[in-house]
């Protein structure tokens, strides 16, 4: 018996899928085969892996930033000795991506950090503040070893300000 069925579209018949058919390719021309094409495919992969191996570390690592010794910061108008130190502190663990100090630890370094700026400099909008990171650092280690009812005190103070 004849079958008279007509599809109006495209007839899909089962054959090789694209994975049969790569590997078919990479066989023929990459891992065997002795024509140009082949050795020339061959080389050039031979090459980029070895680019790639050898110098991947160096494309890939962040370049070290050179470390500042002193963090500035402007005098503005209004500003007292704590907008400063908190101004101060903000930069600096920005700059050393330091997360983990809780409120009443950056209460604390503030504390210590505003007994630095004199009151001399406030007078003049404009004027640098400078404050050495070793300084702070020390002041971010001692913050860290406070202990458990000292960090409750300064957490009190700490309830009202925003961070």
């Amino acid at each position: 018996m004849n079958n008279f069925y007509t599809s109006p579209g495209p007839i899909f018949e089962p054959g090789p899928g694209w994975g049969k058919r790569l590997k078919k390719w990479s066989r023929k021309y990459i891992l065997g085969g002795d024509c140009t094409l082949c050795r020339a495919t061959r080389y050039v992969l031979v090459f980029a892996i070895i680019v790639l191996l050898a110098g991947w570390p160096k494309f890939n690592l962040p370049q070290p930033k050179p470390q500042e010794n002193n963090i500035t910061e402007t005098v503005q108008p209004k500003d007292g000795q704590t907008h400063l130190a908190r101004r101060v502190l903000a930069k600096y663990l920005n700059q050393n991506q330091i997360f983990e100090l809780t409120n009443g630890q950056k209460i604390f370094i503030e504390t210590v950090l505003r007994e630095k700026i004199p009151n001399e400099i406030l007078e003049q909008t404009g004027s640098q503040v400078e404050i050495e990171s070793e300084e702070v650092e020390k002041l971010v280690g001692r913050a860290k070893q406070l202990s458990p009812l000292q960090l409750k005190k300064w957490e009190v103070y700490a309830e009202g300000i925003a961070l």
